[in-house]
């Protein structure tokens, strides 16, 4: 016989997804349970039951307890009313018998919800036809197998469940109408047979049947619905946290990418600068006393101009805590366009050839594109002097009404770079392509080594205009 967990009408699949599938771990904290549940857990964990099958037969096996329990008062207030109510011993065994075999079906009601619920249905036909009419007894069972099919199945599905569940117990409410089965067990039990009031009797057992396993299955099926509706919540929550955290880590990625450009930048132009002069000198302390005191001062300038630069993008990265730079360096400008001067003379100071060409006006451009263009120059006349000291450099700016380009050319040096290559050609791309530029770098064929930077020109506002 095919088994009825994963019937093809829409079983668990309706909702189990969202309440079985596993919790995020960010999220397994707050997920809401019953303090009671968790005890209970907690209690069959400690005696070695830890799956929902043994949980279920330990269930199953206290509702048994509970049920003889309340027959047993039950029965000692029958018998202590008289003899016109008393039950014979046959009958009170078999409700015993019934009562507790009736709740065996519970072990298996989440993996087998809708057999569970037809047994437990057929046996409360028979408890119902052999328990005398003011007994008043209703089993446990069928409103925790009931409760079970509203939670487990899709409503279509357990409305039909319950419905055929109702027809099995309408057999059970004739007979005890019509008391066939106390006839047997009972030789004063009279037998009514079928009549007006038989026929109310039986409906009226049937009516109390059908309120009870309705109302079980739409409890079931709320429950069932709160359930689906707290997953979804913790999926969309697991996708939200997912997501700022995926947006968090491209930031800091982001930021450390910017912060090695920044100090890339800076340290190899300076420090470069730092060194050629310390050579120079070296070299001319014993030849040229006069001209090693005009290295030195520019290695003292070249080290000021270091610090400052340094300081600039400290207070950069320090700004917004708090609206507090803790210095004015975290006001500093940003380097550009119309600071390429000063770069140049500082080159030129450092013993570097530098000859400017410019074509049309330099626009203003957008800050990032500035200081782009502003870097990548640094970058270059910074790699020149490390790769090939003493060769001139030529930098020539042509300016358009769309695009401004960006040359730098120097002399290929004679042998290989006896150092390691750096990230500097790597940080000049990254740069361009953030602010929609390009960069093109390497050997010519005429000997040289060209670096290229093309910009697009944007409009950019004045100062306290209206954006």
């Amino acid at each position: 016989m095919r088994g009825d967990a994963g019937d093809g009408d829409g079983r668990s699949a309706w909702h189990a997804r969202s309440v079985t599938d596993p919790m995020p771990a960010a999220l397994v904290a707050v997920r809401p349970r019953g303090v009671l549940g968790e005890r209970i857990r907690a209690g069959l964990a400690r005696v070695g039951i830890r799956t929902d099958a043994g949980r279920d037969a330990a269930a199953a096996a206290a509702w048994a307890l509970l049920t003889v329990l309340l027959l047993g008062v039950l029965a000692a207030l029958v018998w202590a009313d008289g003899t016109s109510r008393s039950m014979s011993p046959a009958q009170g065994a078999l409700i015993g018998i019934l009562a507790v075999v009736q709740c065996a079906p519970l072990a298996f009601r989440r993996r087998h919800p809708r057999s569970t619920l037809l047994a437990v249905s057929l046996l409360q036909g028979a408890l119902v036809a052999v328990i005398p009419p003011h007994f008043g007894f209703w089993a446990a069972a069928p409103v925790v197998a009931a409760y079970t099919v509203g939670a487990r199945l899709a409503p279509a599905s357990a409305v039909r469940v319950v419905a055929a569940a109702i027809g099995i117990e309408a057999v059970g409410a004739y007979l005890a109408a019509t008391g066939q089965v106390r006839a047997l067990l009972v030789p004063t039990a009279v037998h009514a047979g079928l009549s007006v009031d038989t026929v109310i009797a039986a409906v009226s057992i049937l009516v109390s049947g059908l309120l009870i396993a309705a109302a079980s299955a739409a409890v079931g099926s709320w429950v069932a619905l709160r359930r689906r509706h707290d997953g979804d919540v913790l999926a969309r929550a697991a996708e939200t946290l997912e997501h700022q955290a995926a947006l968090s880590r491209a930031a800091v990625a982001a930021e450390r990418t910017r912060m090695a450009r920044e100090l890339h930048d800076v340290a190899a132009h300076h420090l470069t600068a730092l060194v050629v002069q310390a050579g120079a000198a070296e070299r001319l302390v014993d030849l040229d006393p006069e001209r090693a005191k005009n290295s030195l001062r520019g290695i003292r300038r070249q080290g000021r101009e270091t610090l400052d630069a340094l300081r600039s993008i400290v207070g950069i990265l320090r700004q917004g805590s708090d609206g507090d730079t803790g210095d004015a360096a975290g006001t500093a400008p940003v380097p550009g366009l119309a600071d390429l001067p000063g770069l140049v003379a500082a080159a030129r100071t450092s013993g570097t050839e530098v000859e400017e060409r410019a074509t049309g006006a330099a626009p203003a451009l957008a800050p990032l594109a500035d200081v782009t263009a502003y870097r990548t120059v640094q970058e270059s006349l910074a790699n020149a002097r490390r790769h090939a000291p003493g060769s001139a450099v030529t930098l020539t700016t042509e300016a358009g009404p769309a695009r401004i380009s960006l040359t730098i050319e120097n002399a290929l040096p004679a042998a290989a770079p006896a150092t390691a290559p750096g990230y500097g050609l790597v940080g000049m791309r990254e740069r361009a392509a953030l602010v929609g530029g390009r960069l093109e770098a390497g050997p010519t064929g005429s000997g040289t080594w060209r670096v290229r930077l093309e910009l697009p020109v944007e409009p950019v506002l004045a100062a306290g205009a209206d954006a």
